[in-house]
């Protein structure tokens, strides 16, 4: 027979199965009614982005599967003691979101923000600070699932709506257009005129795309400060892929009317110019890369 498998670094530090079985219940139990109120919210939502608020959790779960594999993974557990006061801190505001939203039910939003931190805690003290450490990115990547639109639509969605009807007046204009404002959502002419409501405001494209820069970056990018510049990127690329849909839904309708203005391009638009954005990132992504590998190479040399 084989010797056995030596324990881990501070394996003795981490929490008992029970306990680590009975946090995990009390966490579900508290932190569930999240889930119903997030569901309902993102299903019943007028400016769509549901698939992209359900889809973070199985990304969440694929991310925490090649952190796994990481270096870190496998590094060394912290004493346990510094997981009891997080989950304490957390169990008690989490208890006071939860009173909250028995008076406000949008105050579960607040119980929301804290269930990656508390997830990451139990991960802590069940399997060690380093796992715990490896897995944060995955974790925190959860608070996508939540519905944000739900309470920064007003705030976002009006401005952004303003600045996409800019966008593309600035491209119609530079190509010759006589288009003109009616209001800061809509541009008009004497053909045709189109409003930037709310479901074109590029709220969607910016979420999407922020949730996958931040996947790629993470995946592909070995420098922080680069993964920095990519996500920073995503405002102004976003903003202009946006600018240029709604100027290209107004050239239909201008040529071809409401009925061809109104078609695939308007609803599929979204996700066809998603393509080329993401390229751009990917390219741009690409030299940052092989900048940091010159630097490191440099430096090493001299």
């Amino acid at each position: 027979m084989g010797e056995a498998p030596a324990a881990a670094a501070g394996d003795g530090e981490r929490w008992p199965p029970l306990m680590a079985v009975a946090v995990a219940t009390a966490g579900a139990l508290t932190f569930l009614p999240v889930f119903f109120w997030s569901i309902e919210i993102w299903l019943g939502g007028v400016l769509g982005g549901a698939a992209a608020g359900l889809l973070t959790v199985p990304i969440c779960f694929l991310l925490g599967a090649l952190a796994a594999r990481r270096p870190a993974w496998r590094a060394a557990v912290a004493p346990r003691a510094g997981a009891d006061v997080a989950l304490l801190i957390c169990g008690a505001l989490a208890a006071a979101a939860l009173l909250a939203s028995y008076a406000e039910r949008d105050a579960l939003m607040l119980l929301g923000v804290l269930l990656p931190p508390a997830v990451w805690i139990w991960i802590w003290g069940a399997l060690g600070f380093g796992r715990a450490r490896a897995l944060t990115f995955p974790v925190l990547f959860a608070w996508f699932a939540l519905p944000w639109e739900h309470f920064l639509r007003r705030a976002v969605d009006l401005p952004l709506q303003a600045w996409s009807a800019d966008i593309a007046h600035g491209l119609l204009h530079g190509a010759g257009y006589a288009v003109r404002y009616w209001n800061d959502f809509t541009l008009y002419t004497d053909r045709y005129y189109l409003i930037v409501n709310e479901t074109c405001s590029g709220m969607n494209m910016l979420v999407s795309l922020s949730m996958y820069t931040l996947v790629f970056a993470w995946a592909a990018q070995p420098s922080t400060k680069n993964r920095l510049l990519l996500v920073l990127l995503v405002f102004p690329v976003a903003m202009l892929a946006n600018g240029v849909r709604v100027a290209a839904i107004y050239l239909m309708g201008h040529y071809g009317g409401n009925d061809l203005a109104q078609g695939f391009w308007h609803t599929g638009s979204a996700y066809v110019i998603f393509l080329p954005v993401f390229w751009f990132l990917y390219v741009v992504n690409g030299a940052l890369t092989q900048r940091w590998r010159a630097a490191r190479r440099a430096a090493a040399a001299g």
